[in-house]
């Protein structure tokens, strides 16, 4: 019998007794009788829910930091998030201009051009291809929104700092300088 659940495949063997083989017999004596046990049935019992549900997910989210670790695919969501635990521990706000910032996807010049969607990578501001990188570290368009950013952040660590440390440590202030881009007025010469 085989059963096969999200990606796991598992394979069950039934062994109908070990009737007349003589070596088995004190191995089916013992389970008959640890079976029967109530001391042992009930230890069992007595595990709660939420210690198995906390191992399994403790198990997930090792497995997904292992696969996350190897991918080569995220790499930009990868600088603001590399431990998964960490991410899921956080409340964010999901705007567009978030997901366009953490993941490199959307309505900037560079990751449109790479489709041929529009005909060349560089800003507005003339000053380097519109990526992630320029929006939050260099656009001229941006000067005062990033001053403000900058003044926060300047009060615990240096600028600029890691695409990591301002989701992880000031996740508002960089909230704040996320959606106040207008992608749309970015991408007006």
């Amino acid at each position: 019998m085989e059963t096969k659940k999200a990606g796991w495949q598992i394979t069950f063997h039934w062994v109908i007794a070990h009737a007349g083989i003589r070596s088995n017999e004190p191995a089916d004596t013992l389970a008959k009788k640890a079976a029967t046990n109530k001391t042992i049935t009930e230890s069992y019992k007595r595990i709660p829910k939420y210690v198995v549900l906390s191992d399994l997910v403790k198990e997930s989210v090792r497995k997904w930091q292992s696969d996350w670790t190897q991918t080569t695919k995220g790499s930009t969501t990868k600088e603001y998030f590399p431990v998964v635990e960490d991410r899921l521990k956080m409340k964010l706000n999901l705007t567009g201009n978030f997901t366009t910032i953490v993941t490199g996807h959307g309505n900037m010049k560079a990751y449109l051009n790479r489709f041929q969607i529009t005909d060349e990578p560089t800003c507005p501001c003339g000053k380097g291809d519109h990526t992630v990188e320029h929006i939050i570290y260099e656009c001229e368009r941006l000067t005062k929104e990033r001053d403000k950013l900058k003044a926060a952040i300047k009060k615990t660590i240096t600028w600029p700092t890691s695409k990591q440390e301002l989701i992880k440590r000031h996740y508002k202030d960089f909230a704040k300088f996320i959606n106040s881009v207008s992608f749309e007025g970015l991408n007006v010469k």
